[in-house]
């Protein structure tokens, strides 16, 4: 049985909110970074056998697929478009010139050639050395760990390596 994979249409943050919803990009900005969240969506629902939800940020520039596990705690996997150098370096010189910057999500540089950067994101009581947070150590009152990868693959591999044992699947 494969568990079930829903999107996310946004996250209430529980006060009255004009803003954009977290969470509530529903799908990604290229249709490959789509597909990676989705891949990874159901990565994890034959691997857990638990429902996931796929959740982008309202940008759609980034998004990811996740699990809850014991009812609280969560991991997931992260897919984001790399912002291309030439658009580092007109954003660069509009804030050395003071001018007024466009919001990323609405630059004309994102094709499906957009290369795509991995993450992994695991809740602390889930992981196996609860001191191990990755790019997170060192910071004020972390509540998850934080690795950045190179492939899918090695997302993967990473999740399950860090996952406590009593926590990972028997798969």
């Amino acid at each position: 049985m494969t568990a079930k994979i829903t999107r996310s249409v946004g996250i209430s943050p529980g006060v009255p909110w004009a803003g954009a919803l977290p969470g509530g990009g529903y799908d990604g900005k290229t249709k490959r970074l789509d597909r990676a969240v989705k891949r990874f969506a159901e990565w994890l629902a034959a691997q857990f056998e638990l429902p996931v939800q796929i959740r982008f940020n309202s940008d759609r520039l980034s998004g990811g697929a996740f699990v809850v596990i014991d009812g609280q705690a969560e991991l997931g996997l992260n897919a984001r478009l790399i912002i291309p150098e030439s658009v580092k370096r007109r954003r660069m010189k509009a804030i050395t010139d003071h001018k007024a910057l466009i919001d990323l999500q609405h630059e004309k540089c994102w094709t499906e050639q957009t290369p795509l950067s991995y993450n992994v994101l695991i809740d602390i009581p889930l992981l196996c050395v609860k001191t191990d947070l990755g790019e997170q150590a060192g910071t004020t009152n972390p509540k998850f760990g934080y690795w950045g990868v190179n492939t899918p693959a090695q997302a993967r591999a990473l999740l399950l390596k860090k996952l406590d044992p009593h926590v990972r699947p028997e798969k």
